[in-house]
């Protein structure tokens, strides 16, 4: 096995690595376990197995000593999404058996984790919201890098902020049936990045709703 315990090799250092090793020792089937403690462990796995490494050592959610060992789903999807090569694993899968690592292990695992986390496919930001509500589900991979379904993910869906923008406000203004006009929407949008700069997160559908109500006297 070629072996990154401490996670501190760059991608130029293992190429030369994992070459070198191919070299030396032609018919051995070479093995890679890598660690994440400077992030690398996902580039560095691909570059060994572009330079012939057989087979990969990972964890799901990278869950391992310090800063954990190569995350498993990071790795599948690259090679899936970005170098066209399927390994056999059930990409819809990963998010439930994410889940359930983090059920049974107790990791605590941050929501905007890469491929599993909850809030992945969340979207605050008011640029990439009206992006995303322009392009609908025929065009979604121009706004996410693939599709959520791919991965057991939730359908993407805008959230309330202070980063939110007006077509956000619109959109959530329609579900509640009131219809005003962009004047009116943009006090609601003033009022709801207010809101956010105090309490310092998201606003949930009821306190968007009695806010928006609030401001447009209704």
């Amino acid at each position: 096995a070629l072996v990154d315990t401490m996670g501190a090799t760059s991608i130029h250092a293992m190429q030369y690595f994992v070459r070198s090793m191919k070299n030396r020792f032609p018919d051995i089937p070479l093995e890679a376990h890598f660690h994440m403690d400077y992030g690398m462990g996902v580039a560095n796995t691909i570059m060994a197995l572009s330079e012939g490494v057989e087979v990969v050592q990972s964890t799901v959610m990278g869950v391992g000593e310090r800063a954990g060992n190569v995350p498993m789903e990071e790795t599948v999807m690259a090679l899936r999404t970005l170098y066209d090569i399927d390994i056999g694993i059930k990409l819809e899968k990963l998010k439930g058996l994410a889940d359930l690592v983090r059920e049974i292990s107790g990791v605590v695992v941050p929501s905007n984790r890469p491929v599993v986390g909850d809030d992945l496919f969340k979207v605050e930001s008011g640029i990439i919201a009206t992006w995303l509500l322009n392009c609908g589900d025929e065009h979604q991979t121009e706004v996410m890098p693939f599709r959520p379904r791919m991965v057991g993910q939730a359908e993407p869906e805008t959230v309330m902020g202070k980063g939110s923008g007006i077509d956000t406000v619109k959109e959530w203004l329609a579900r509640i049936q009131v219809n005003v006009e962009d004047e009116k929407s943009m006090e609601v949008l003033m009022a709801v990045k207010d809101w956010g700069l105090i309490h310092k997160r998201l606003m949930t559908p009821d306190e968007f709703n009695a806010l928006a109500k609030d401001v447009l006297g209704l």
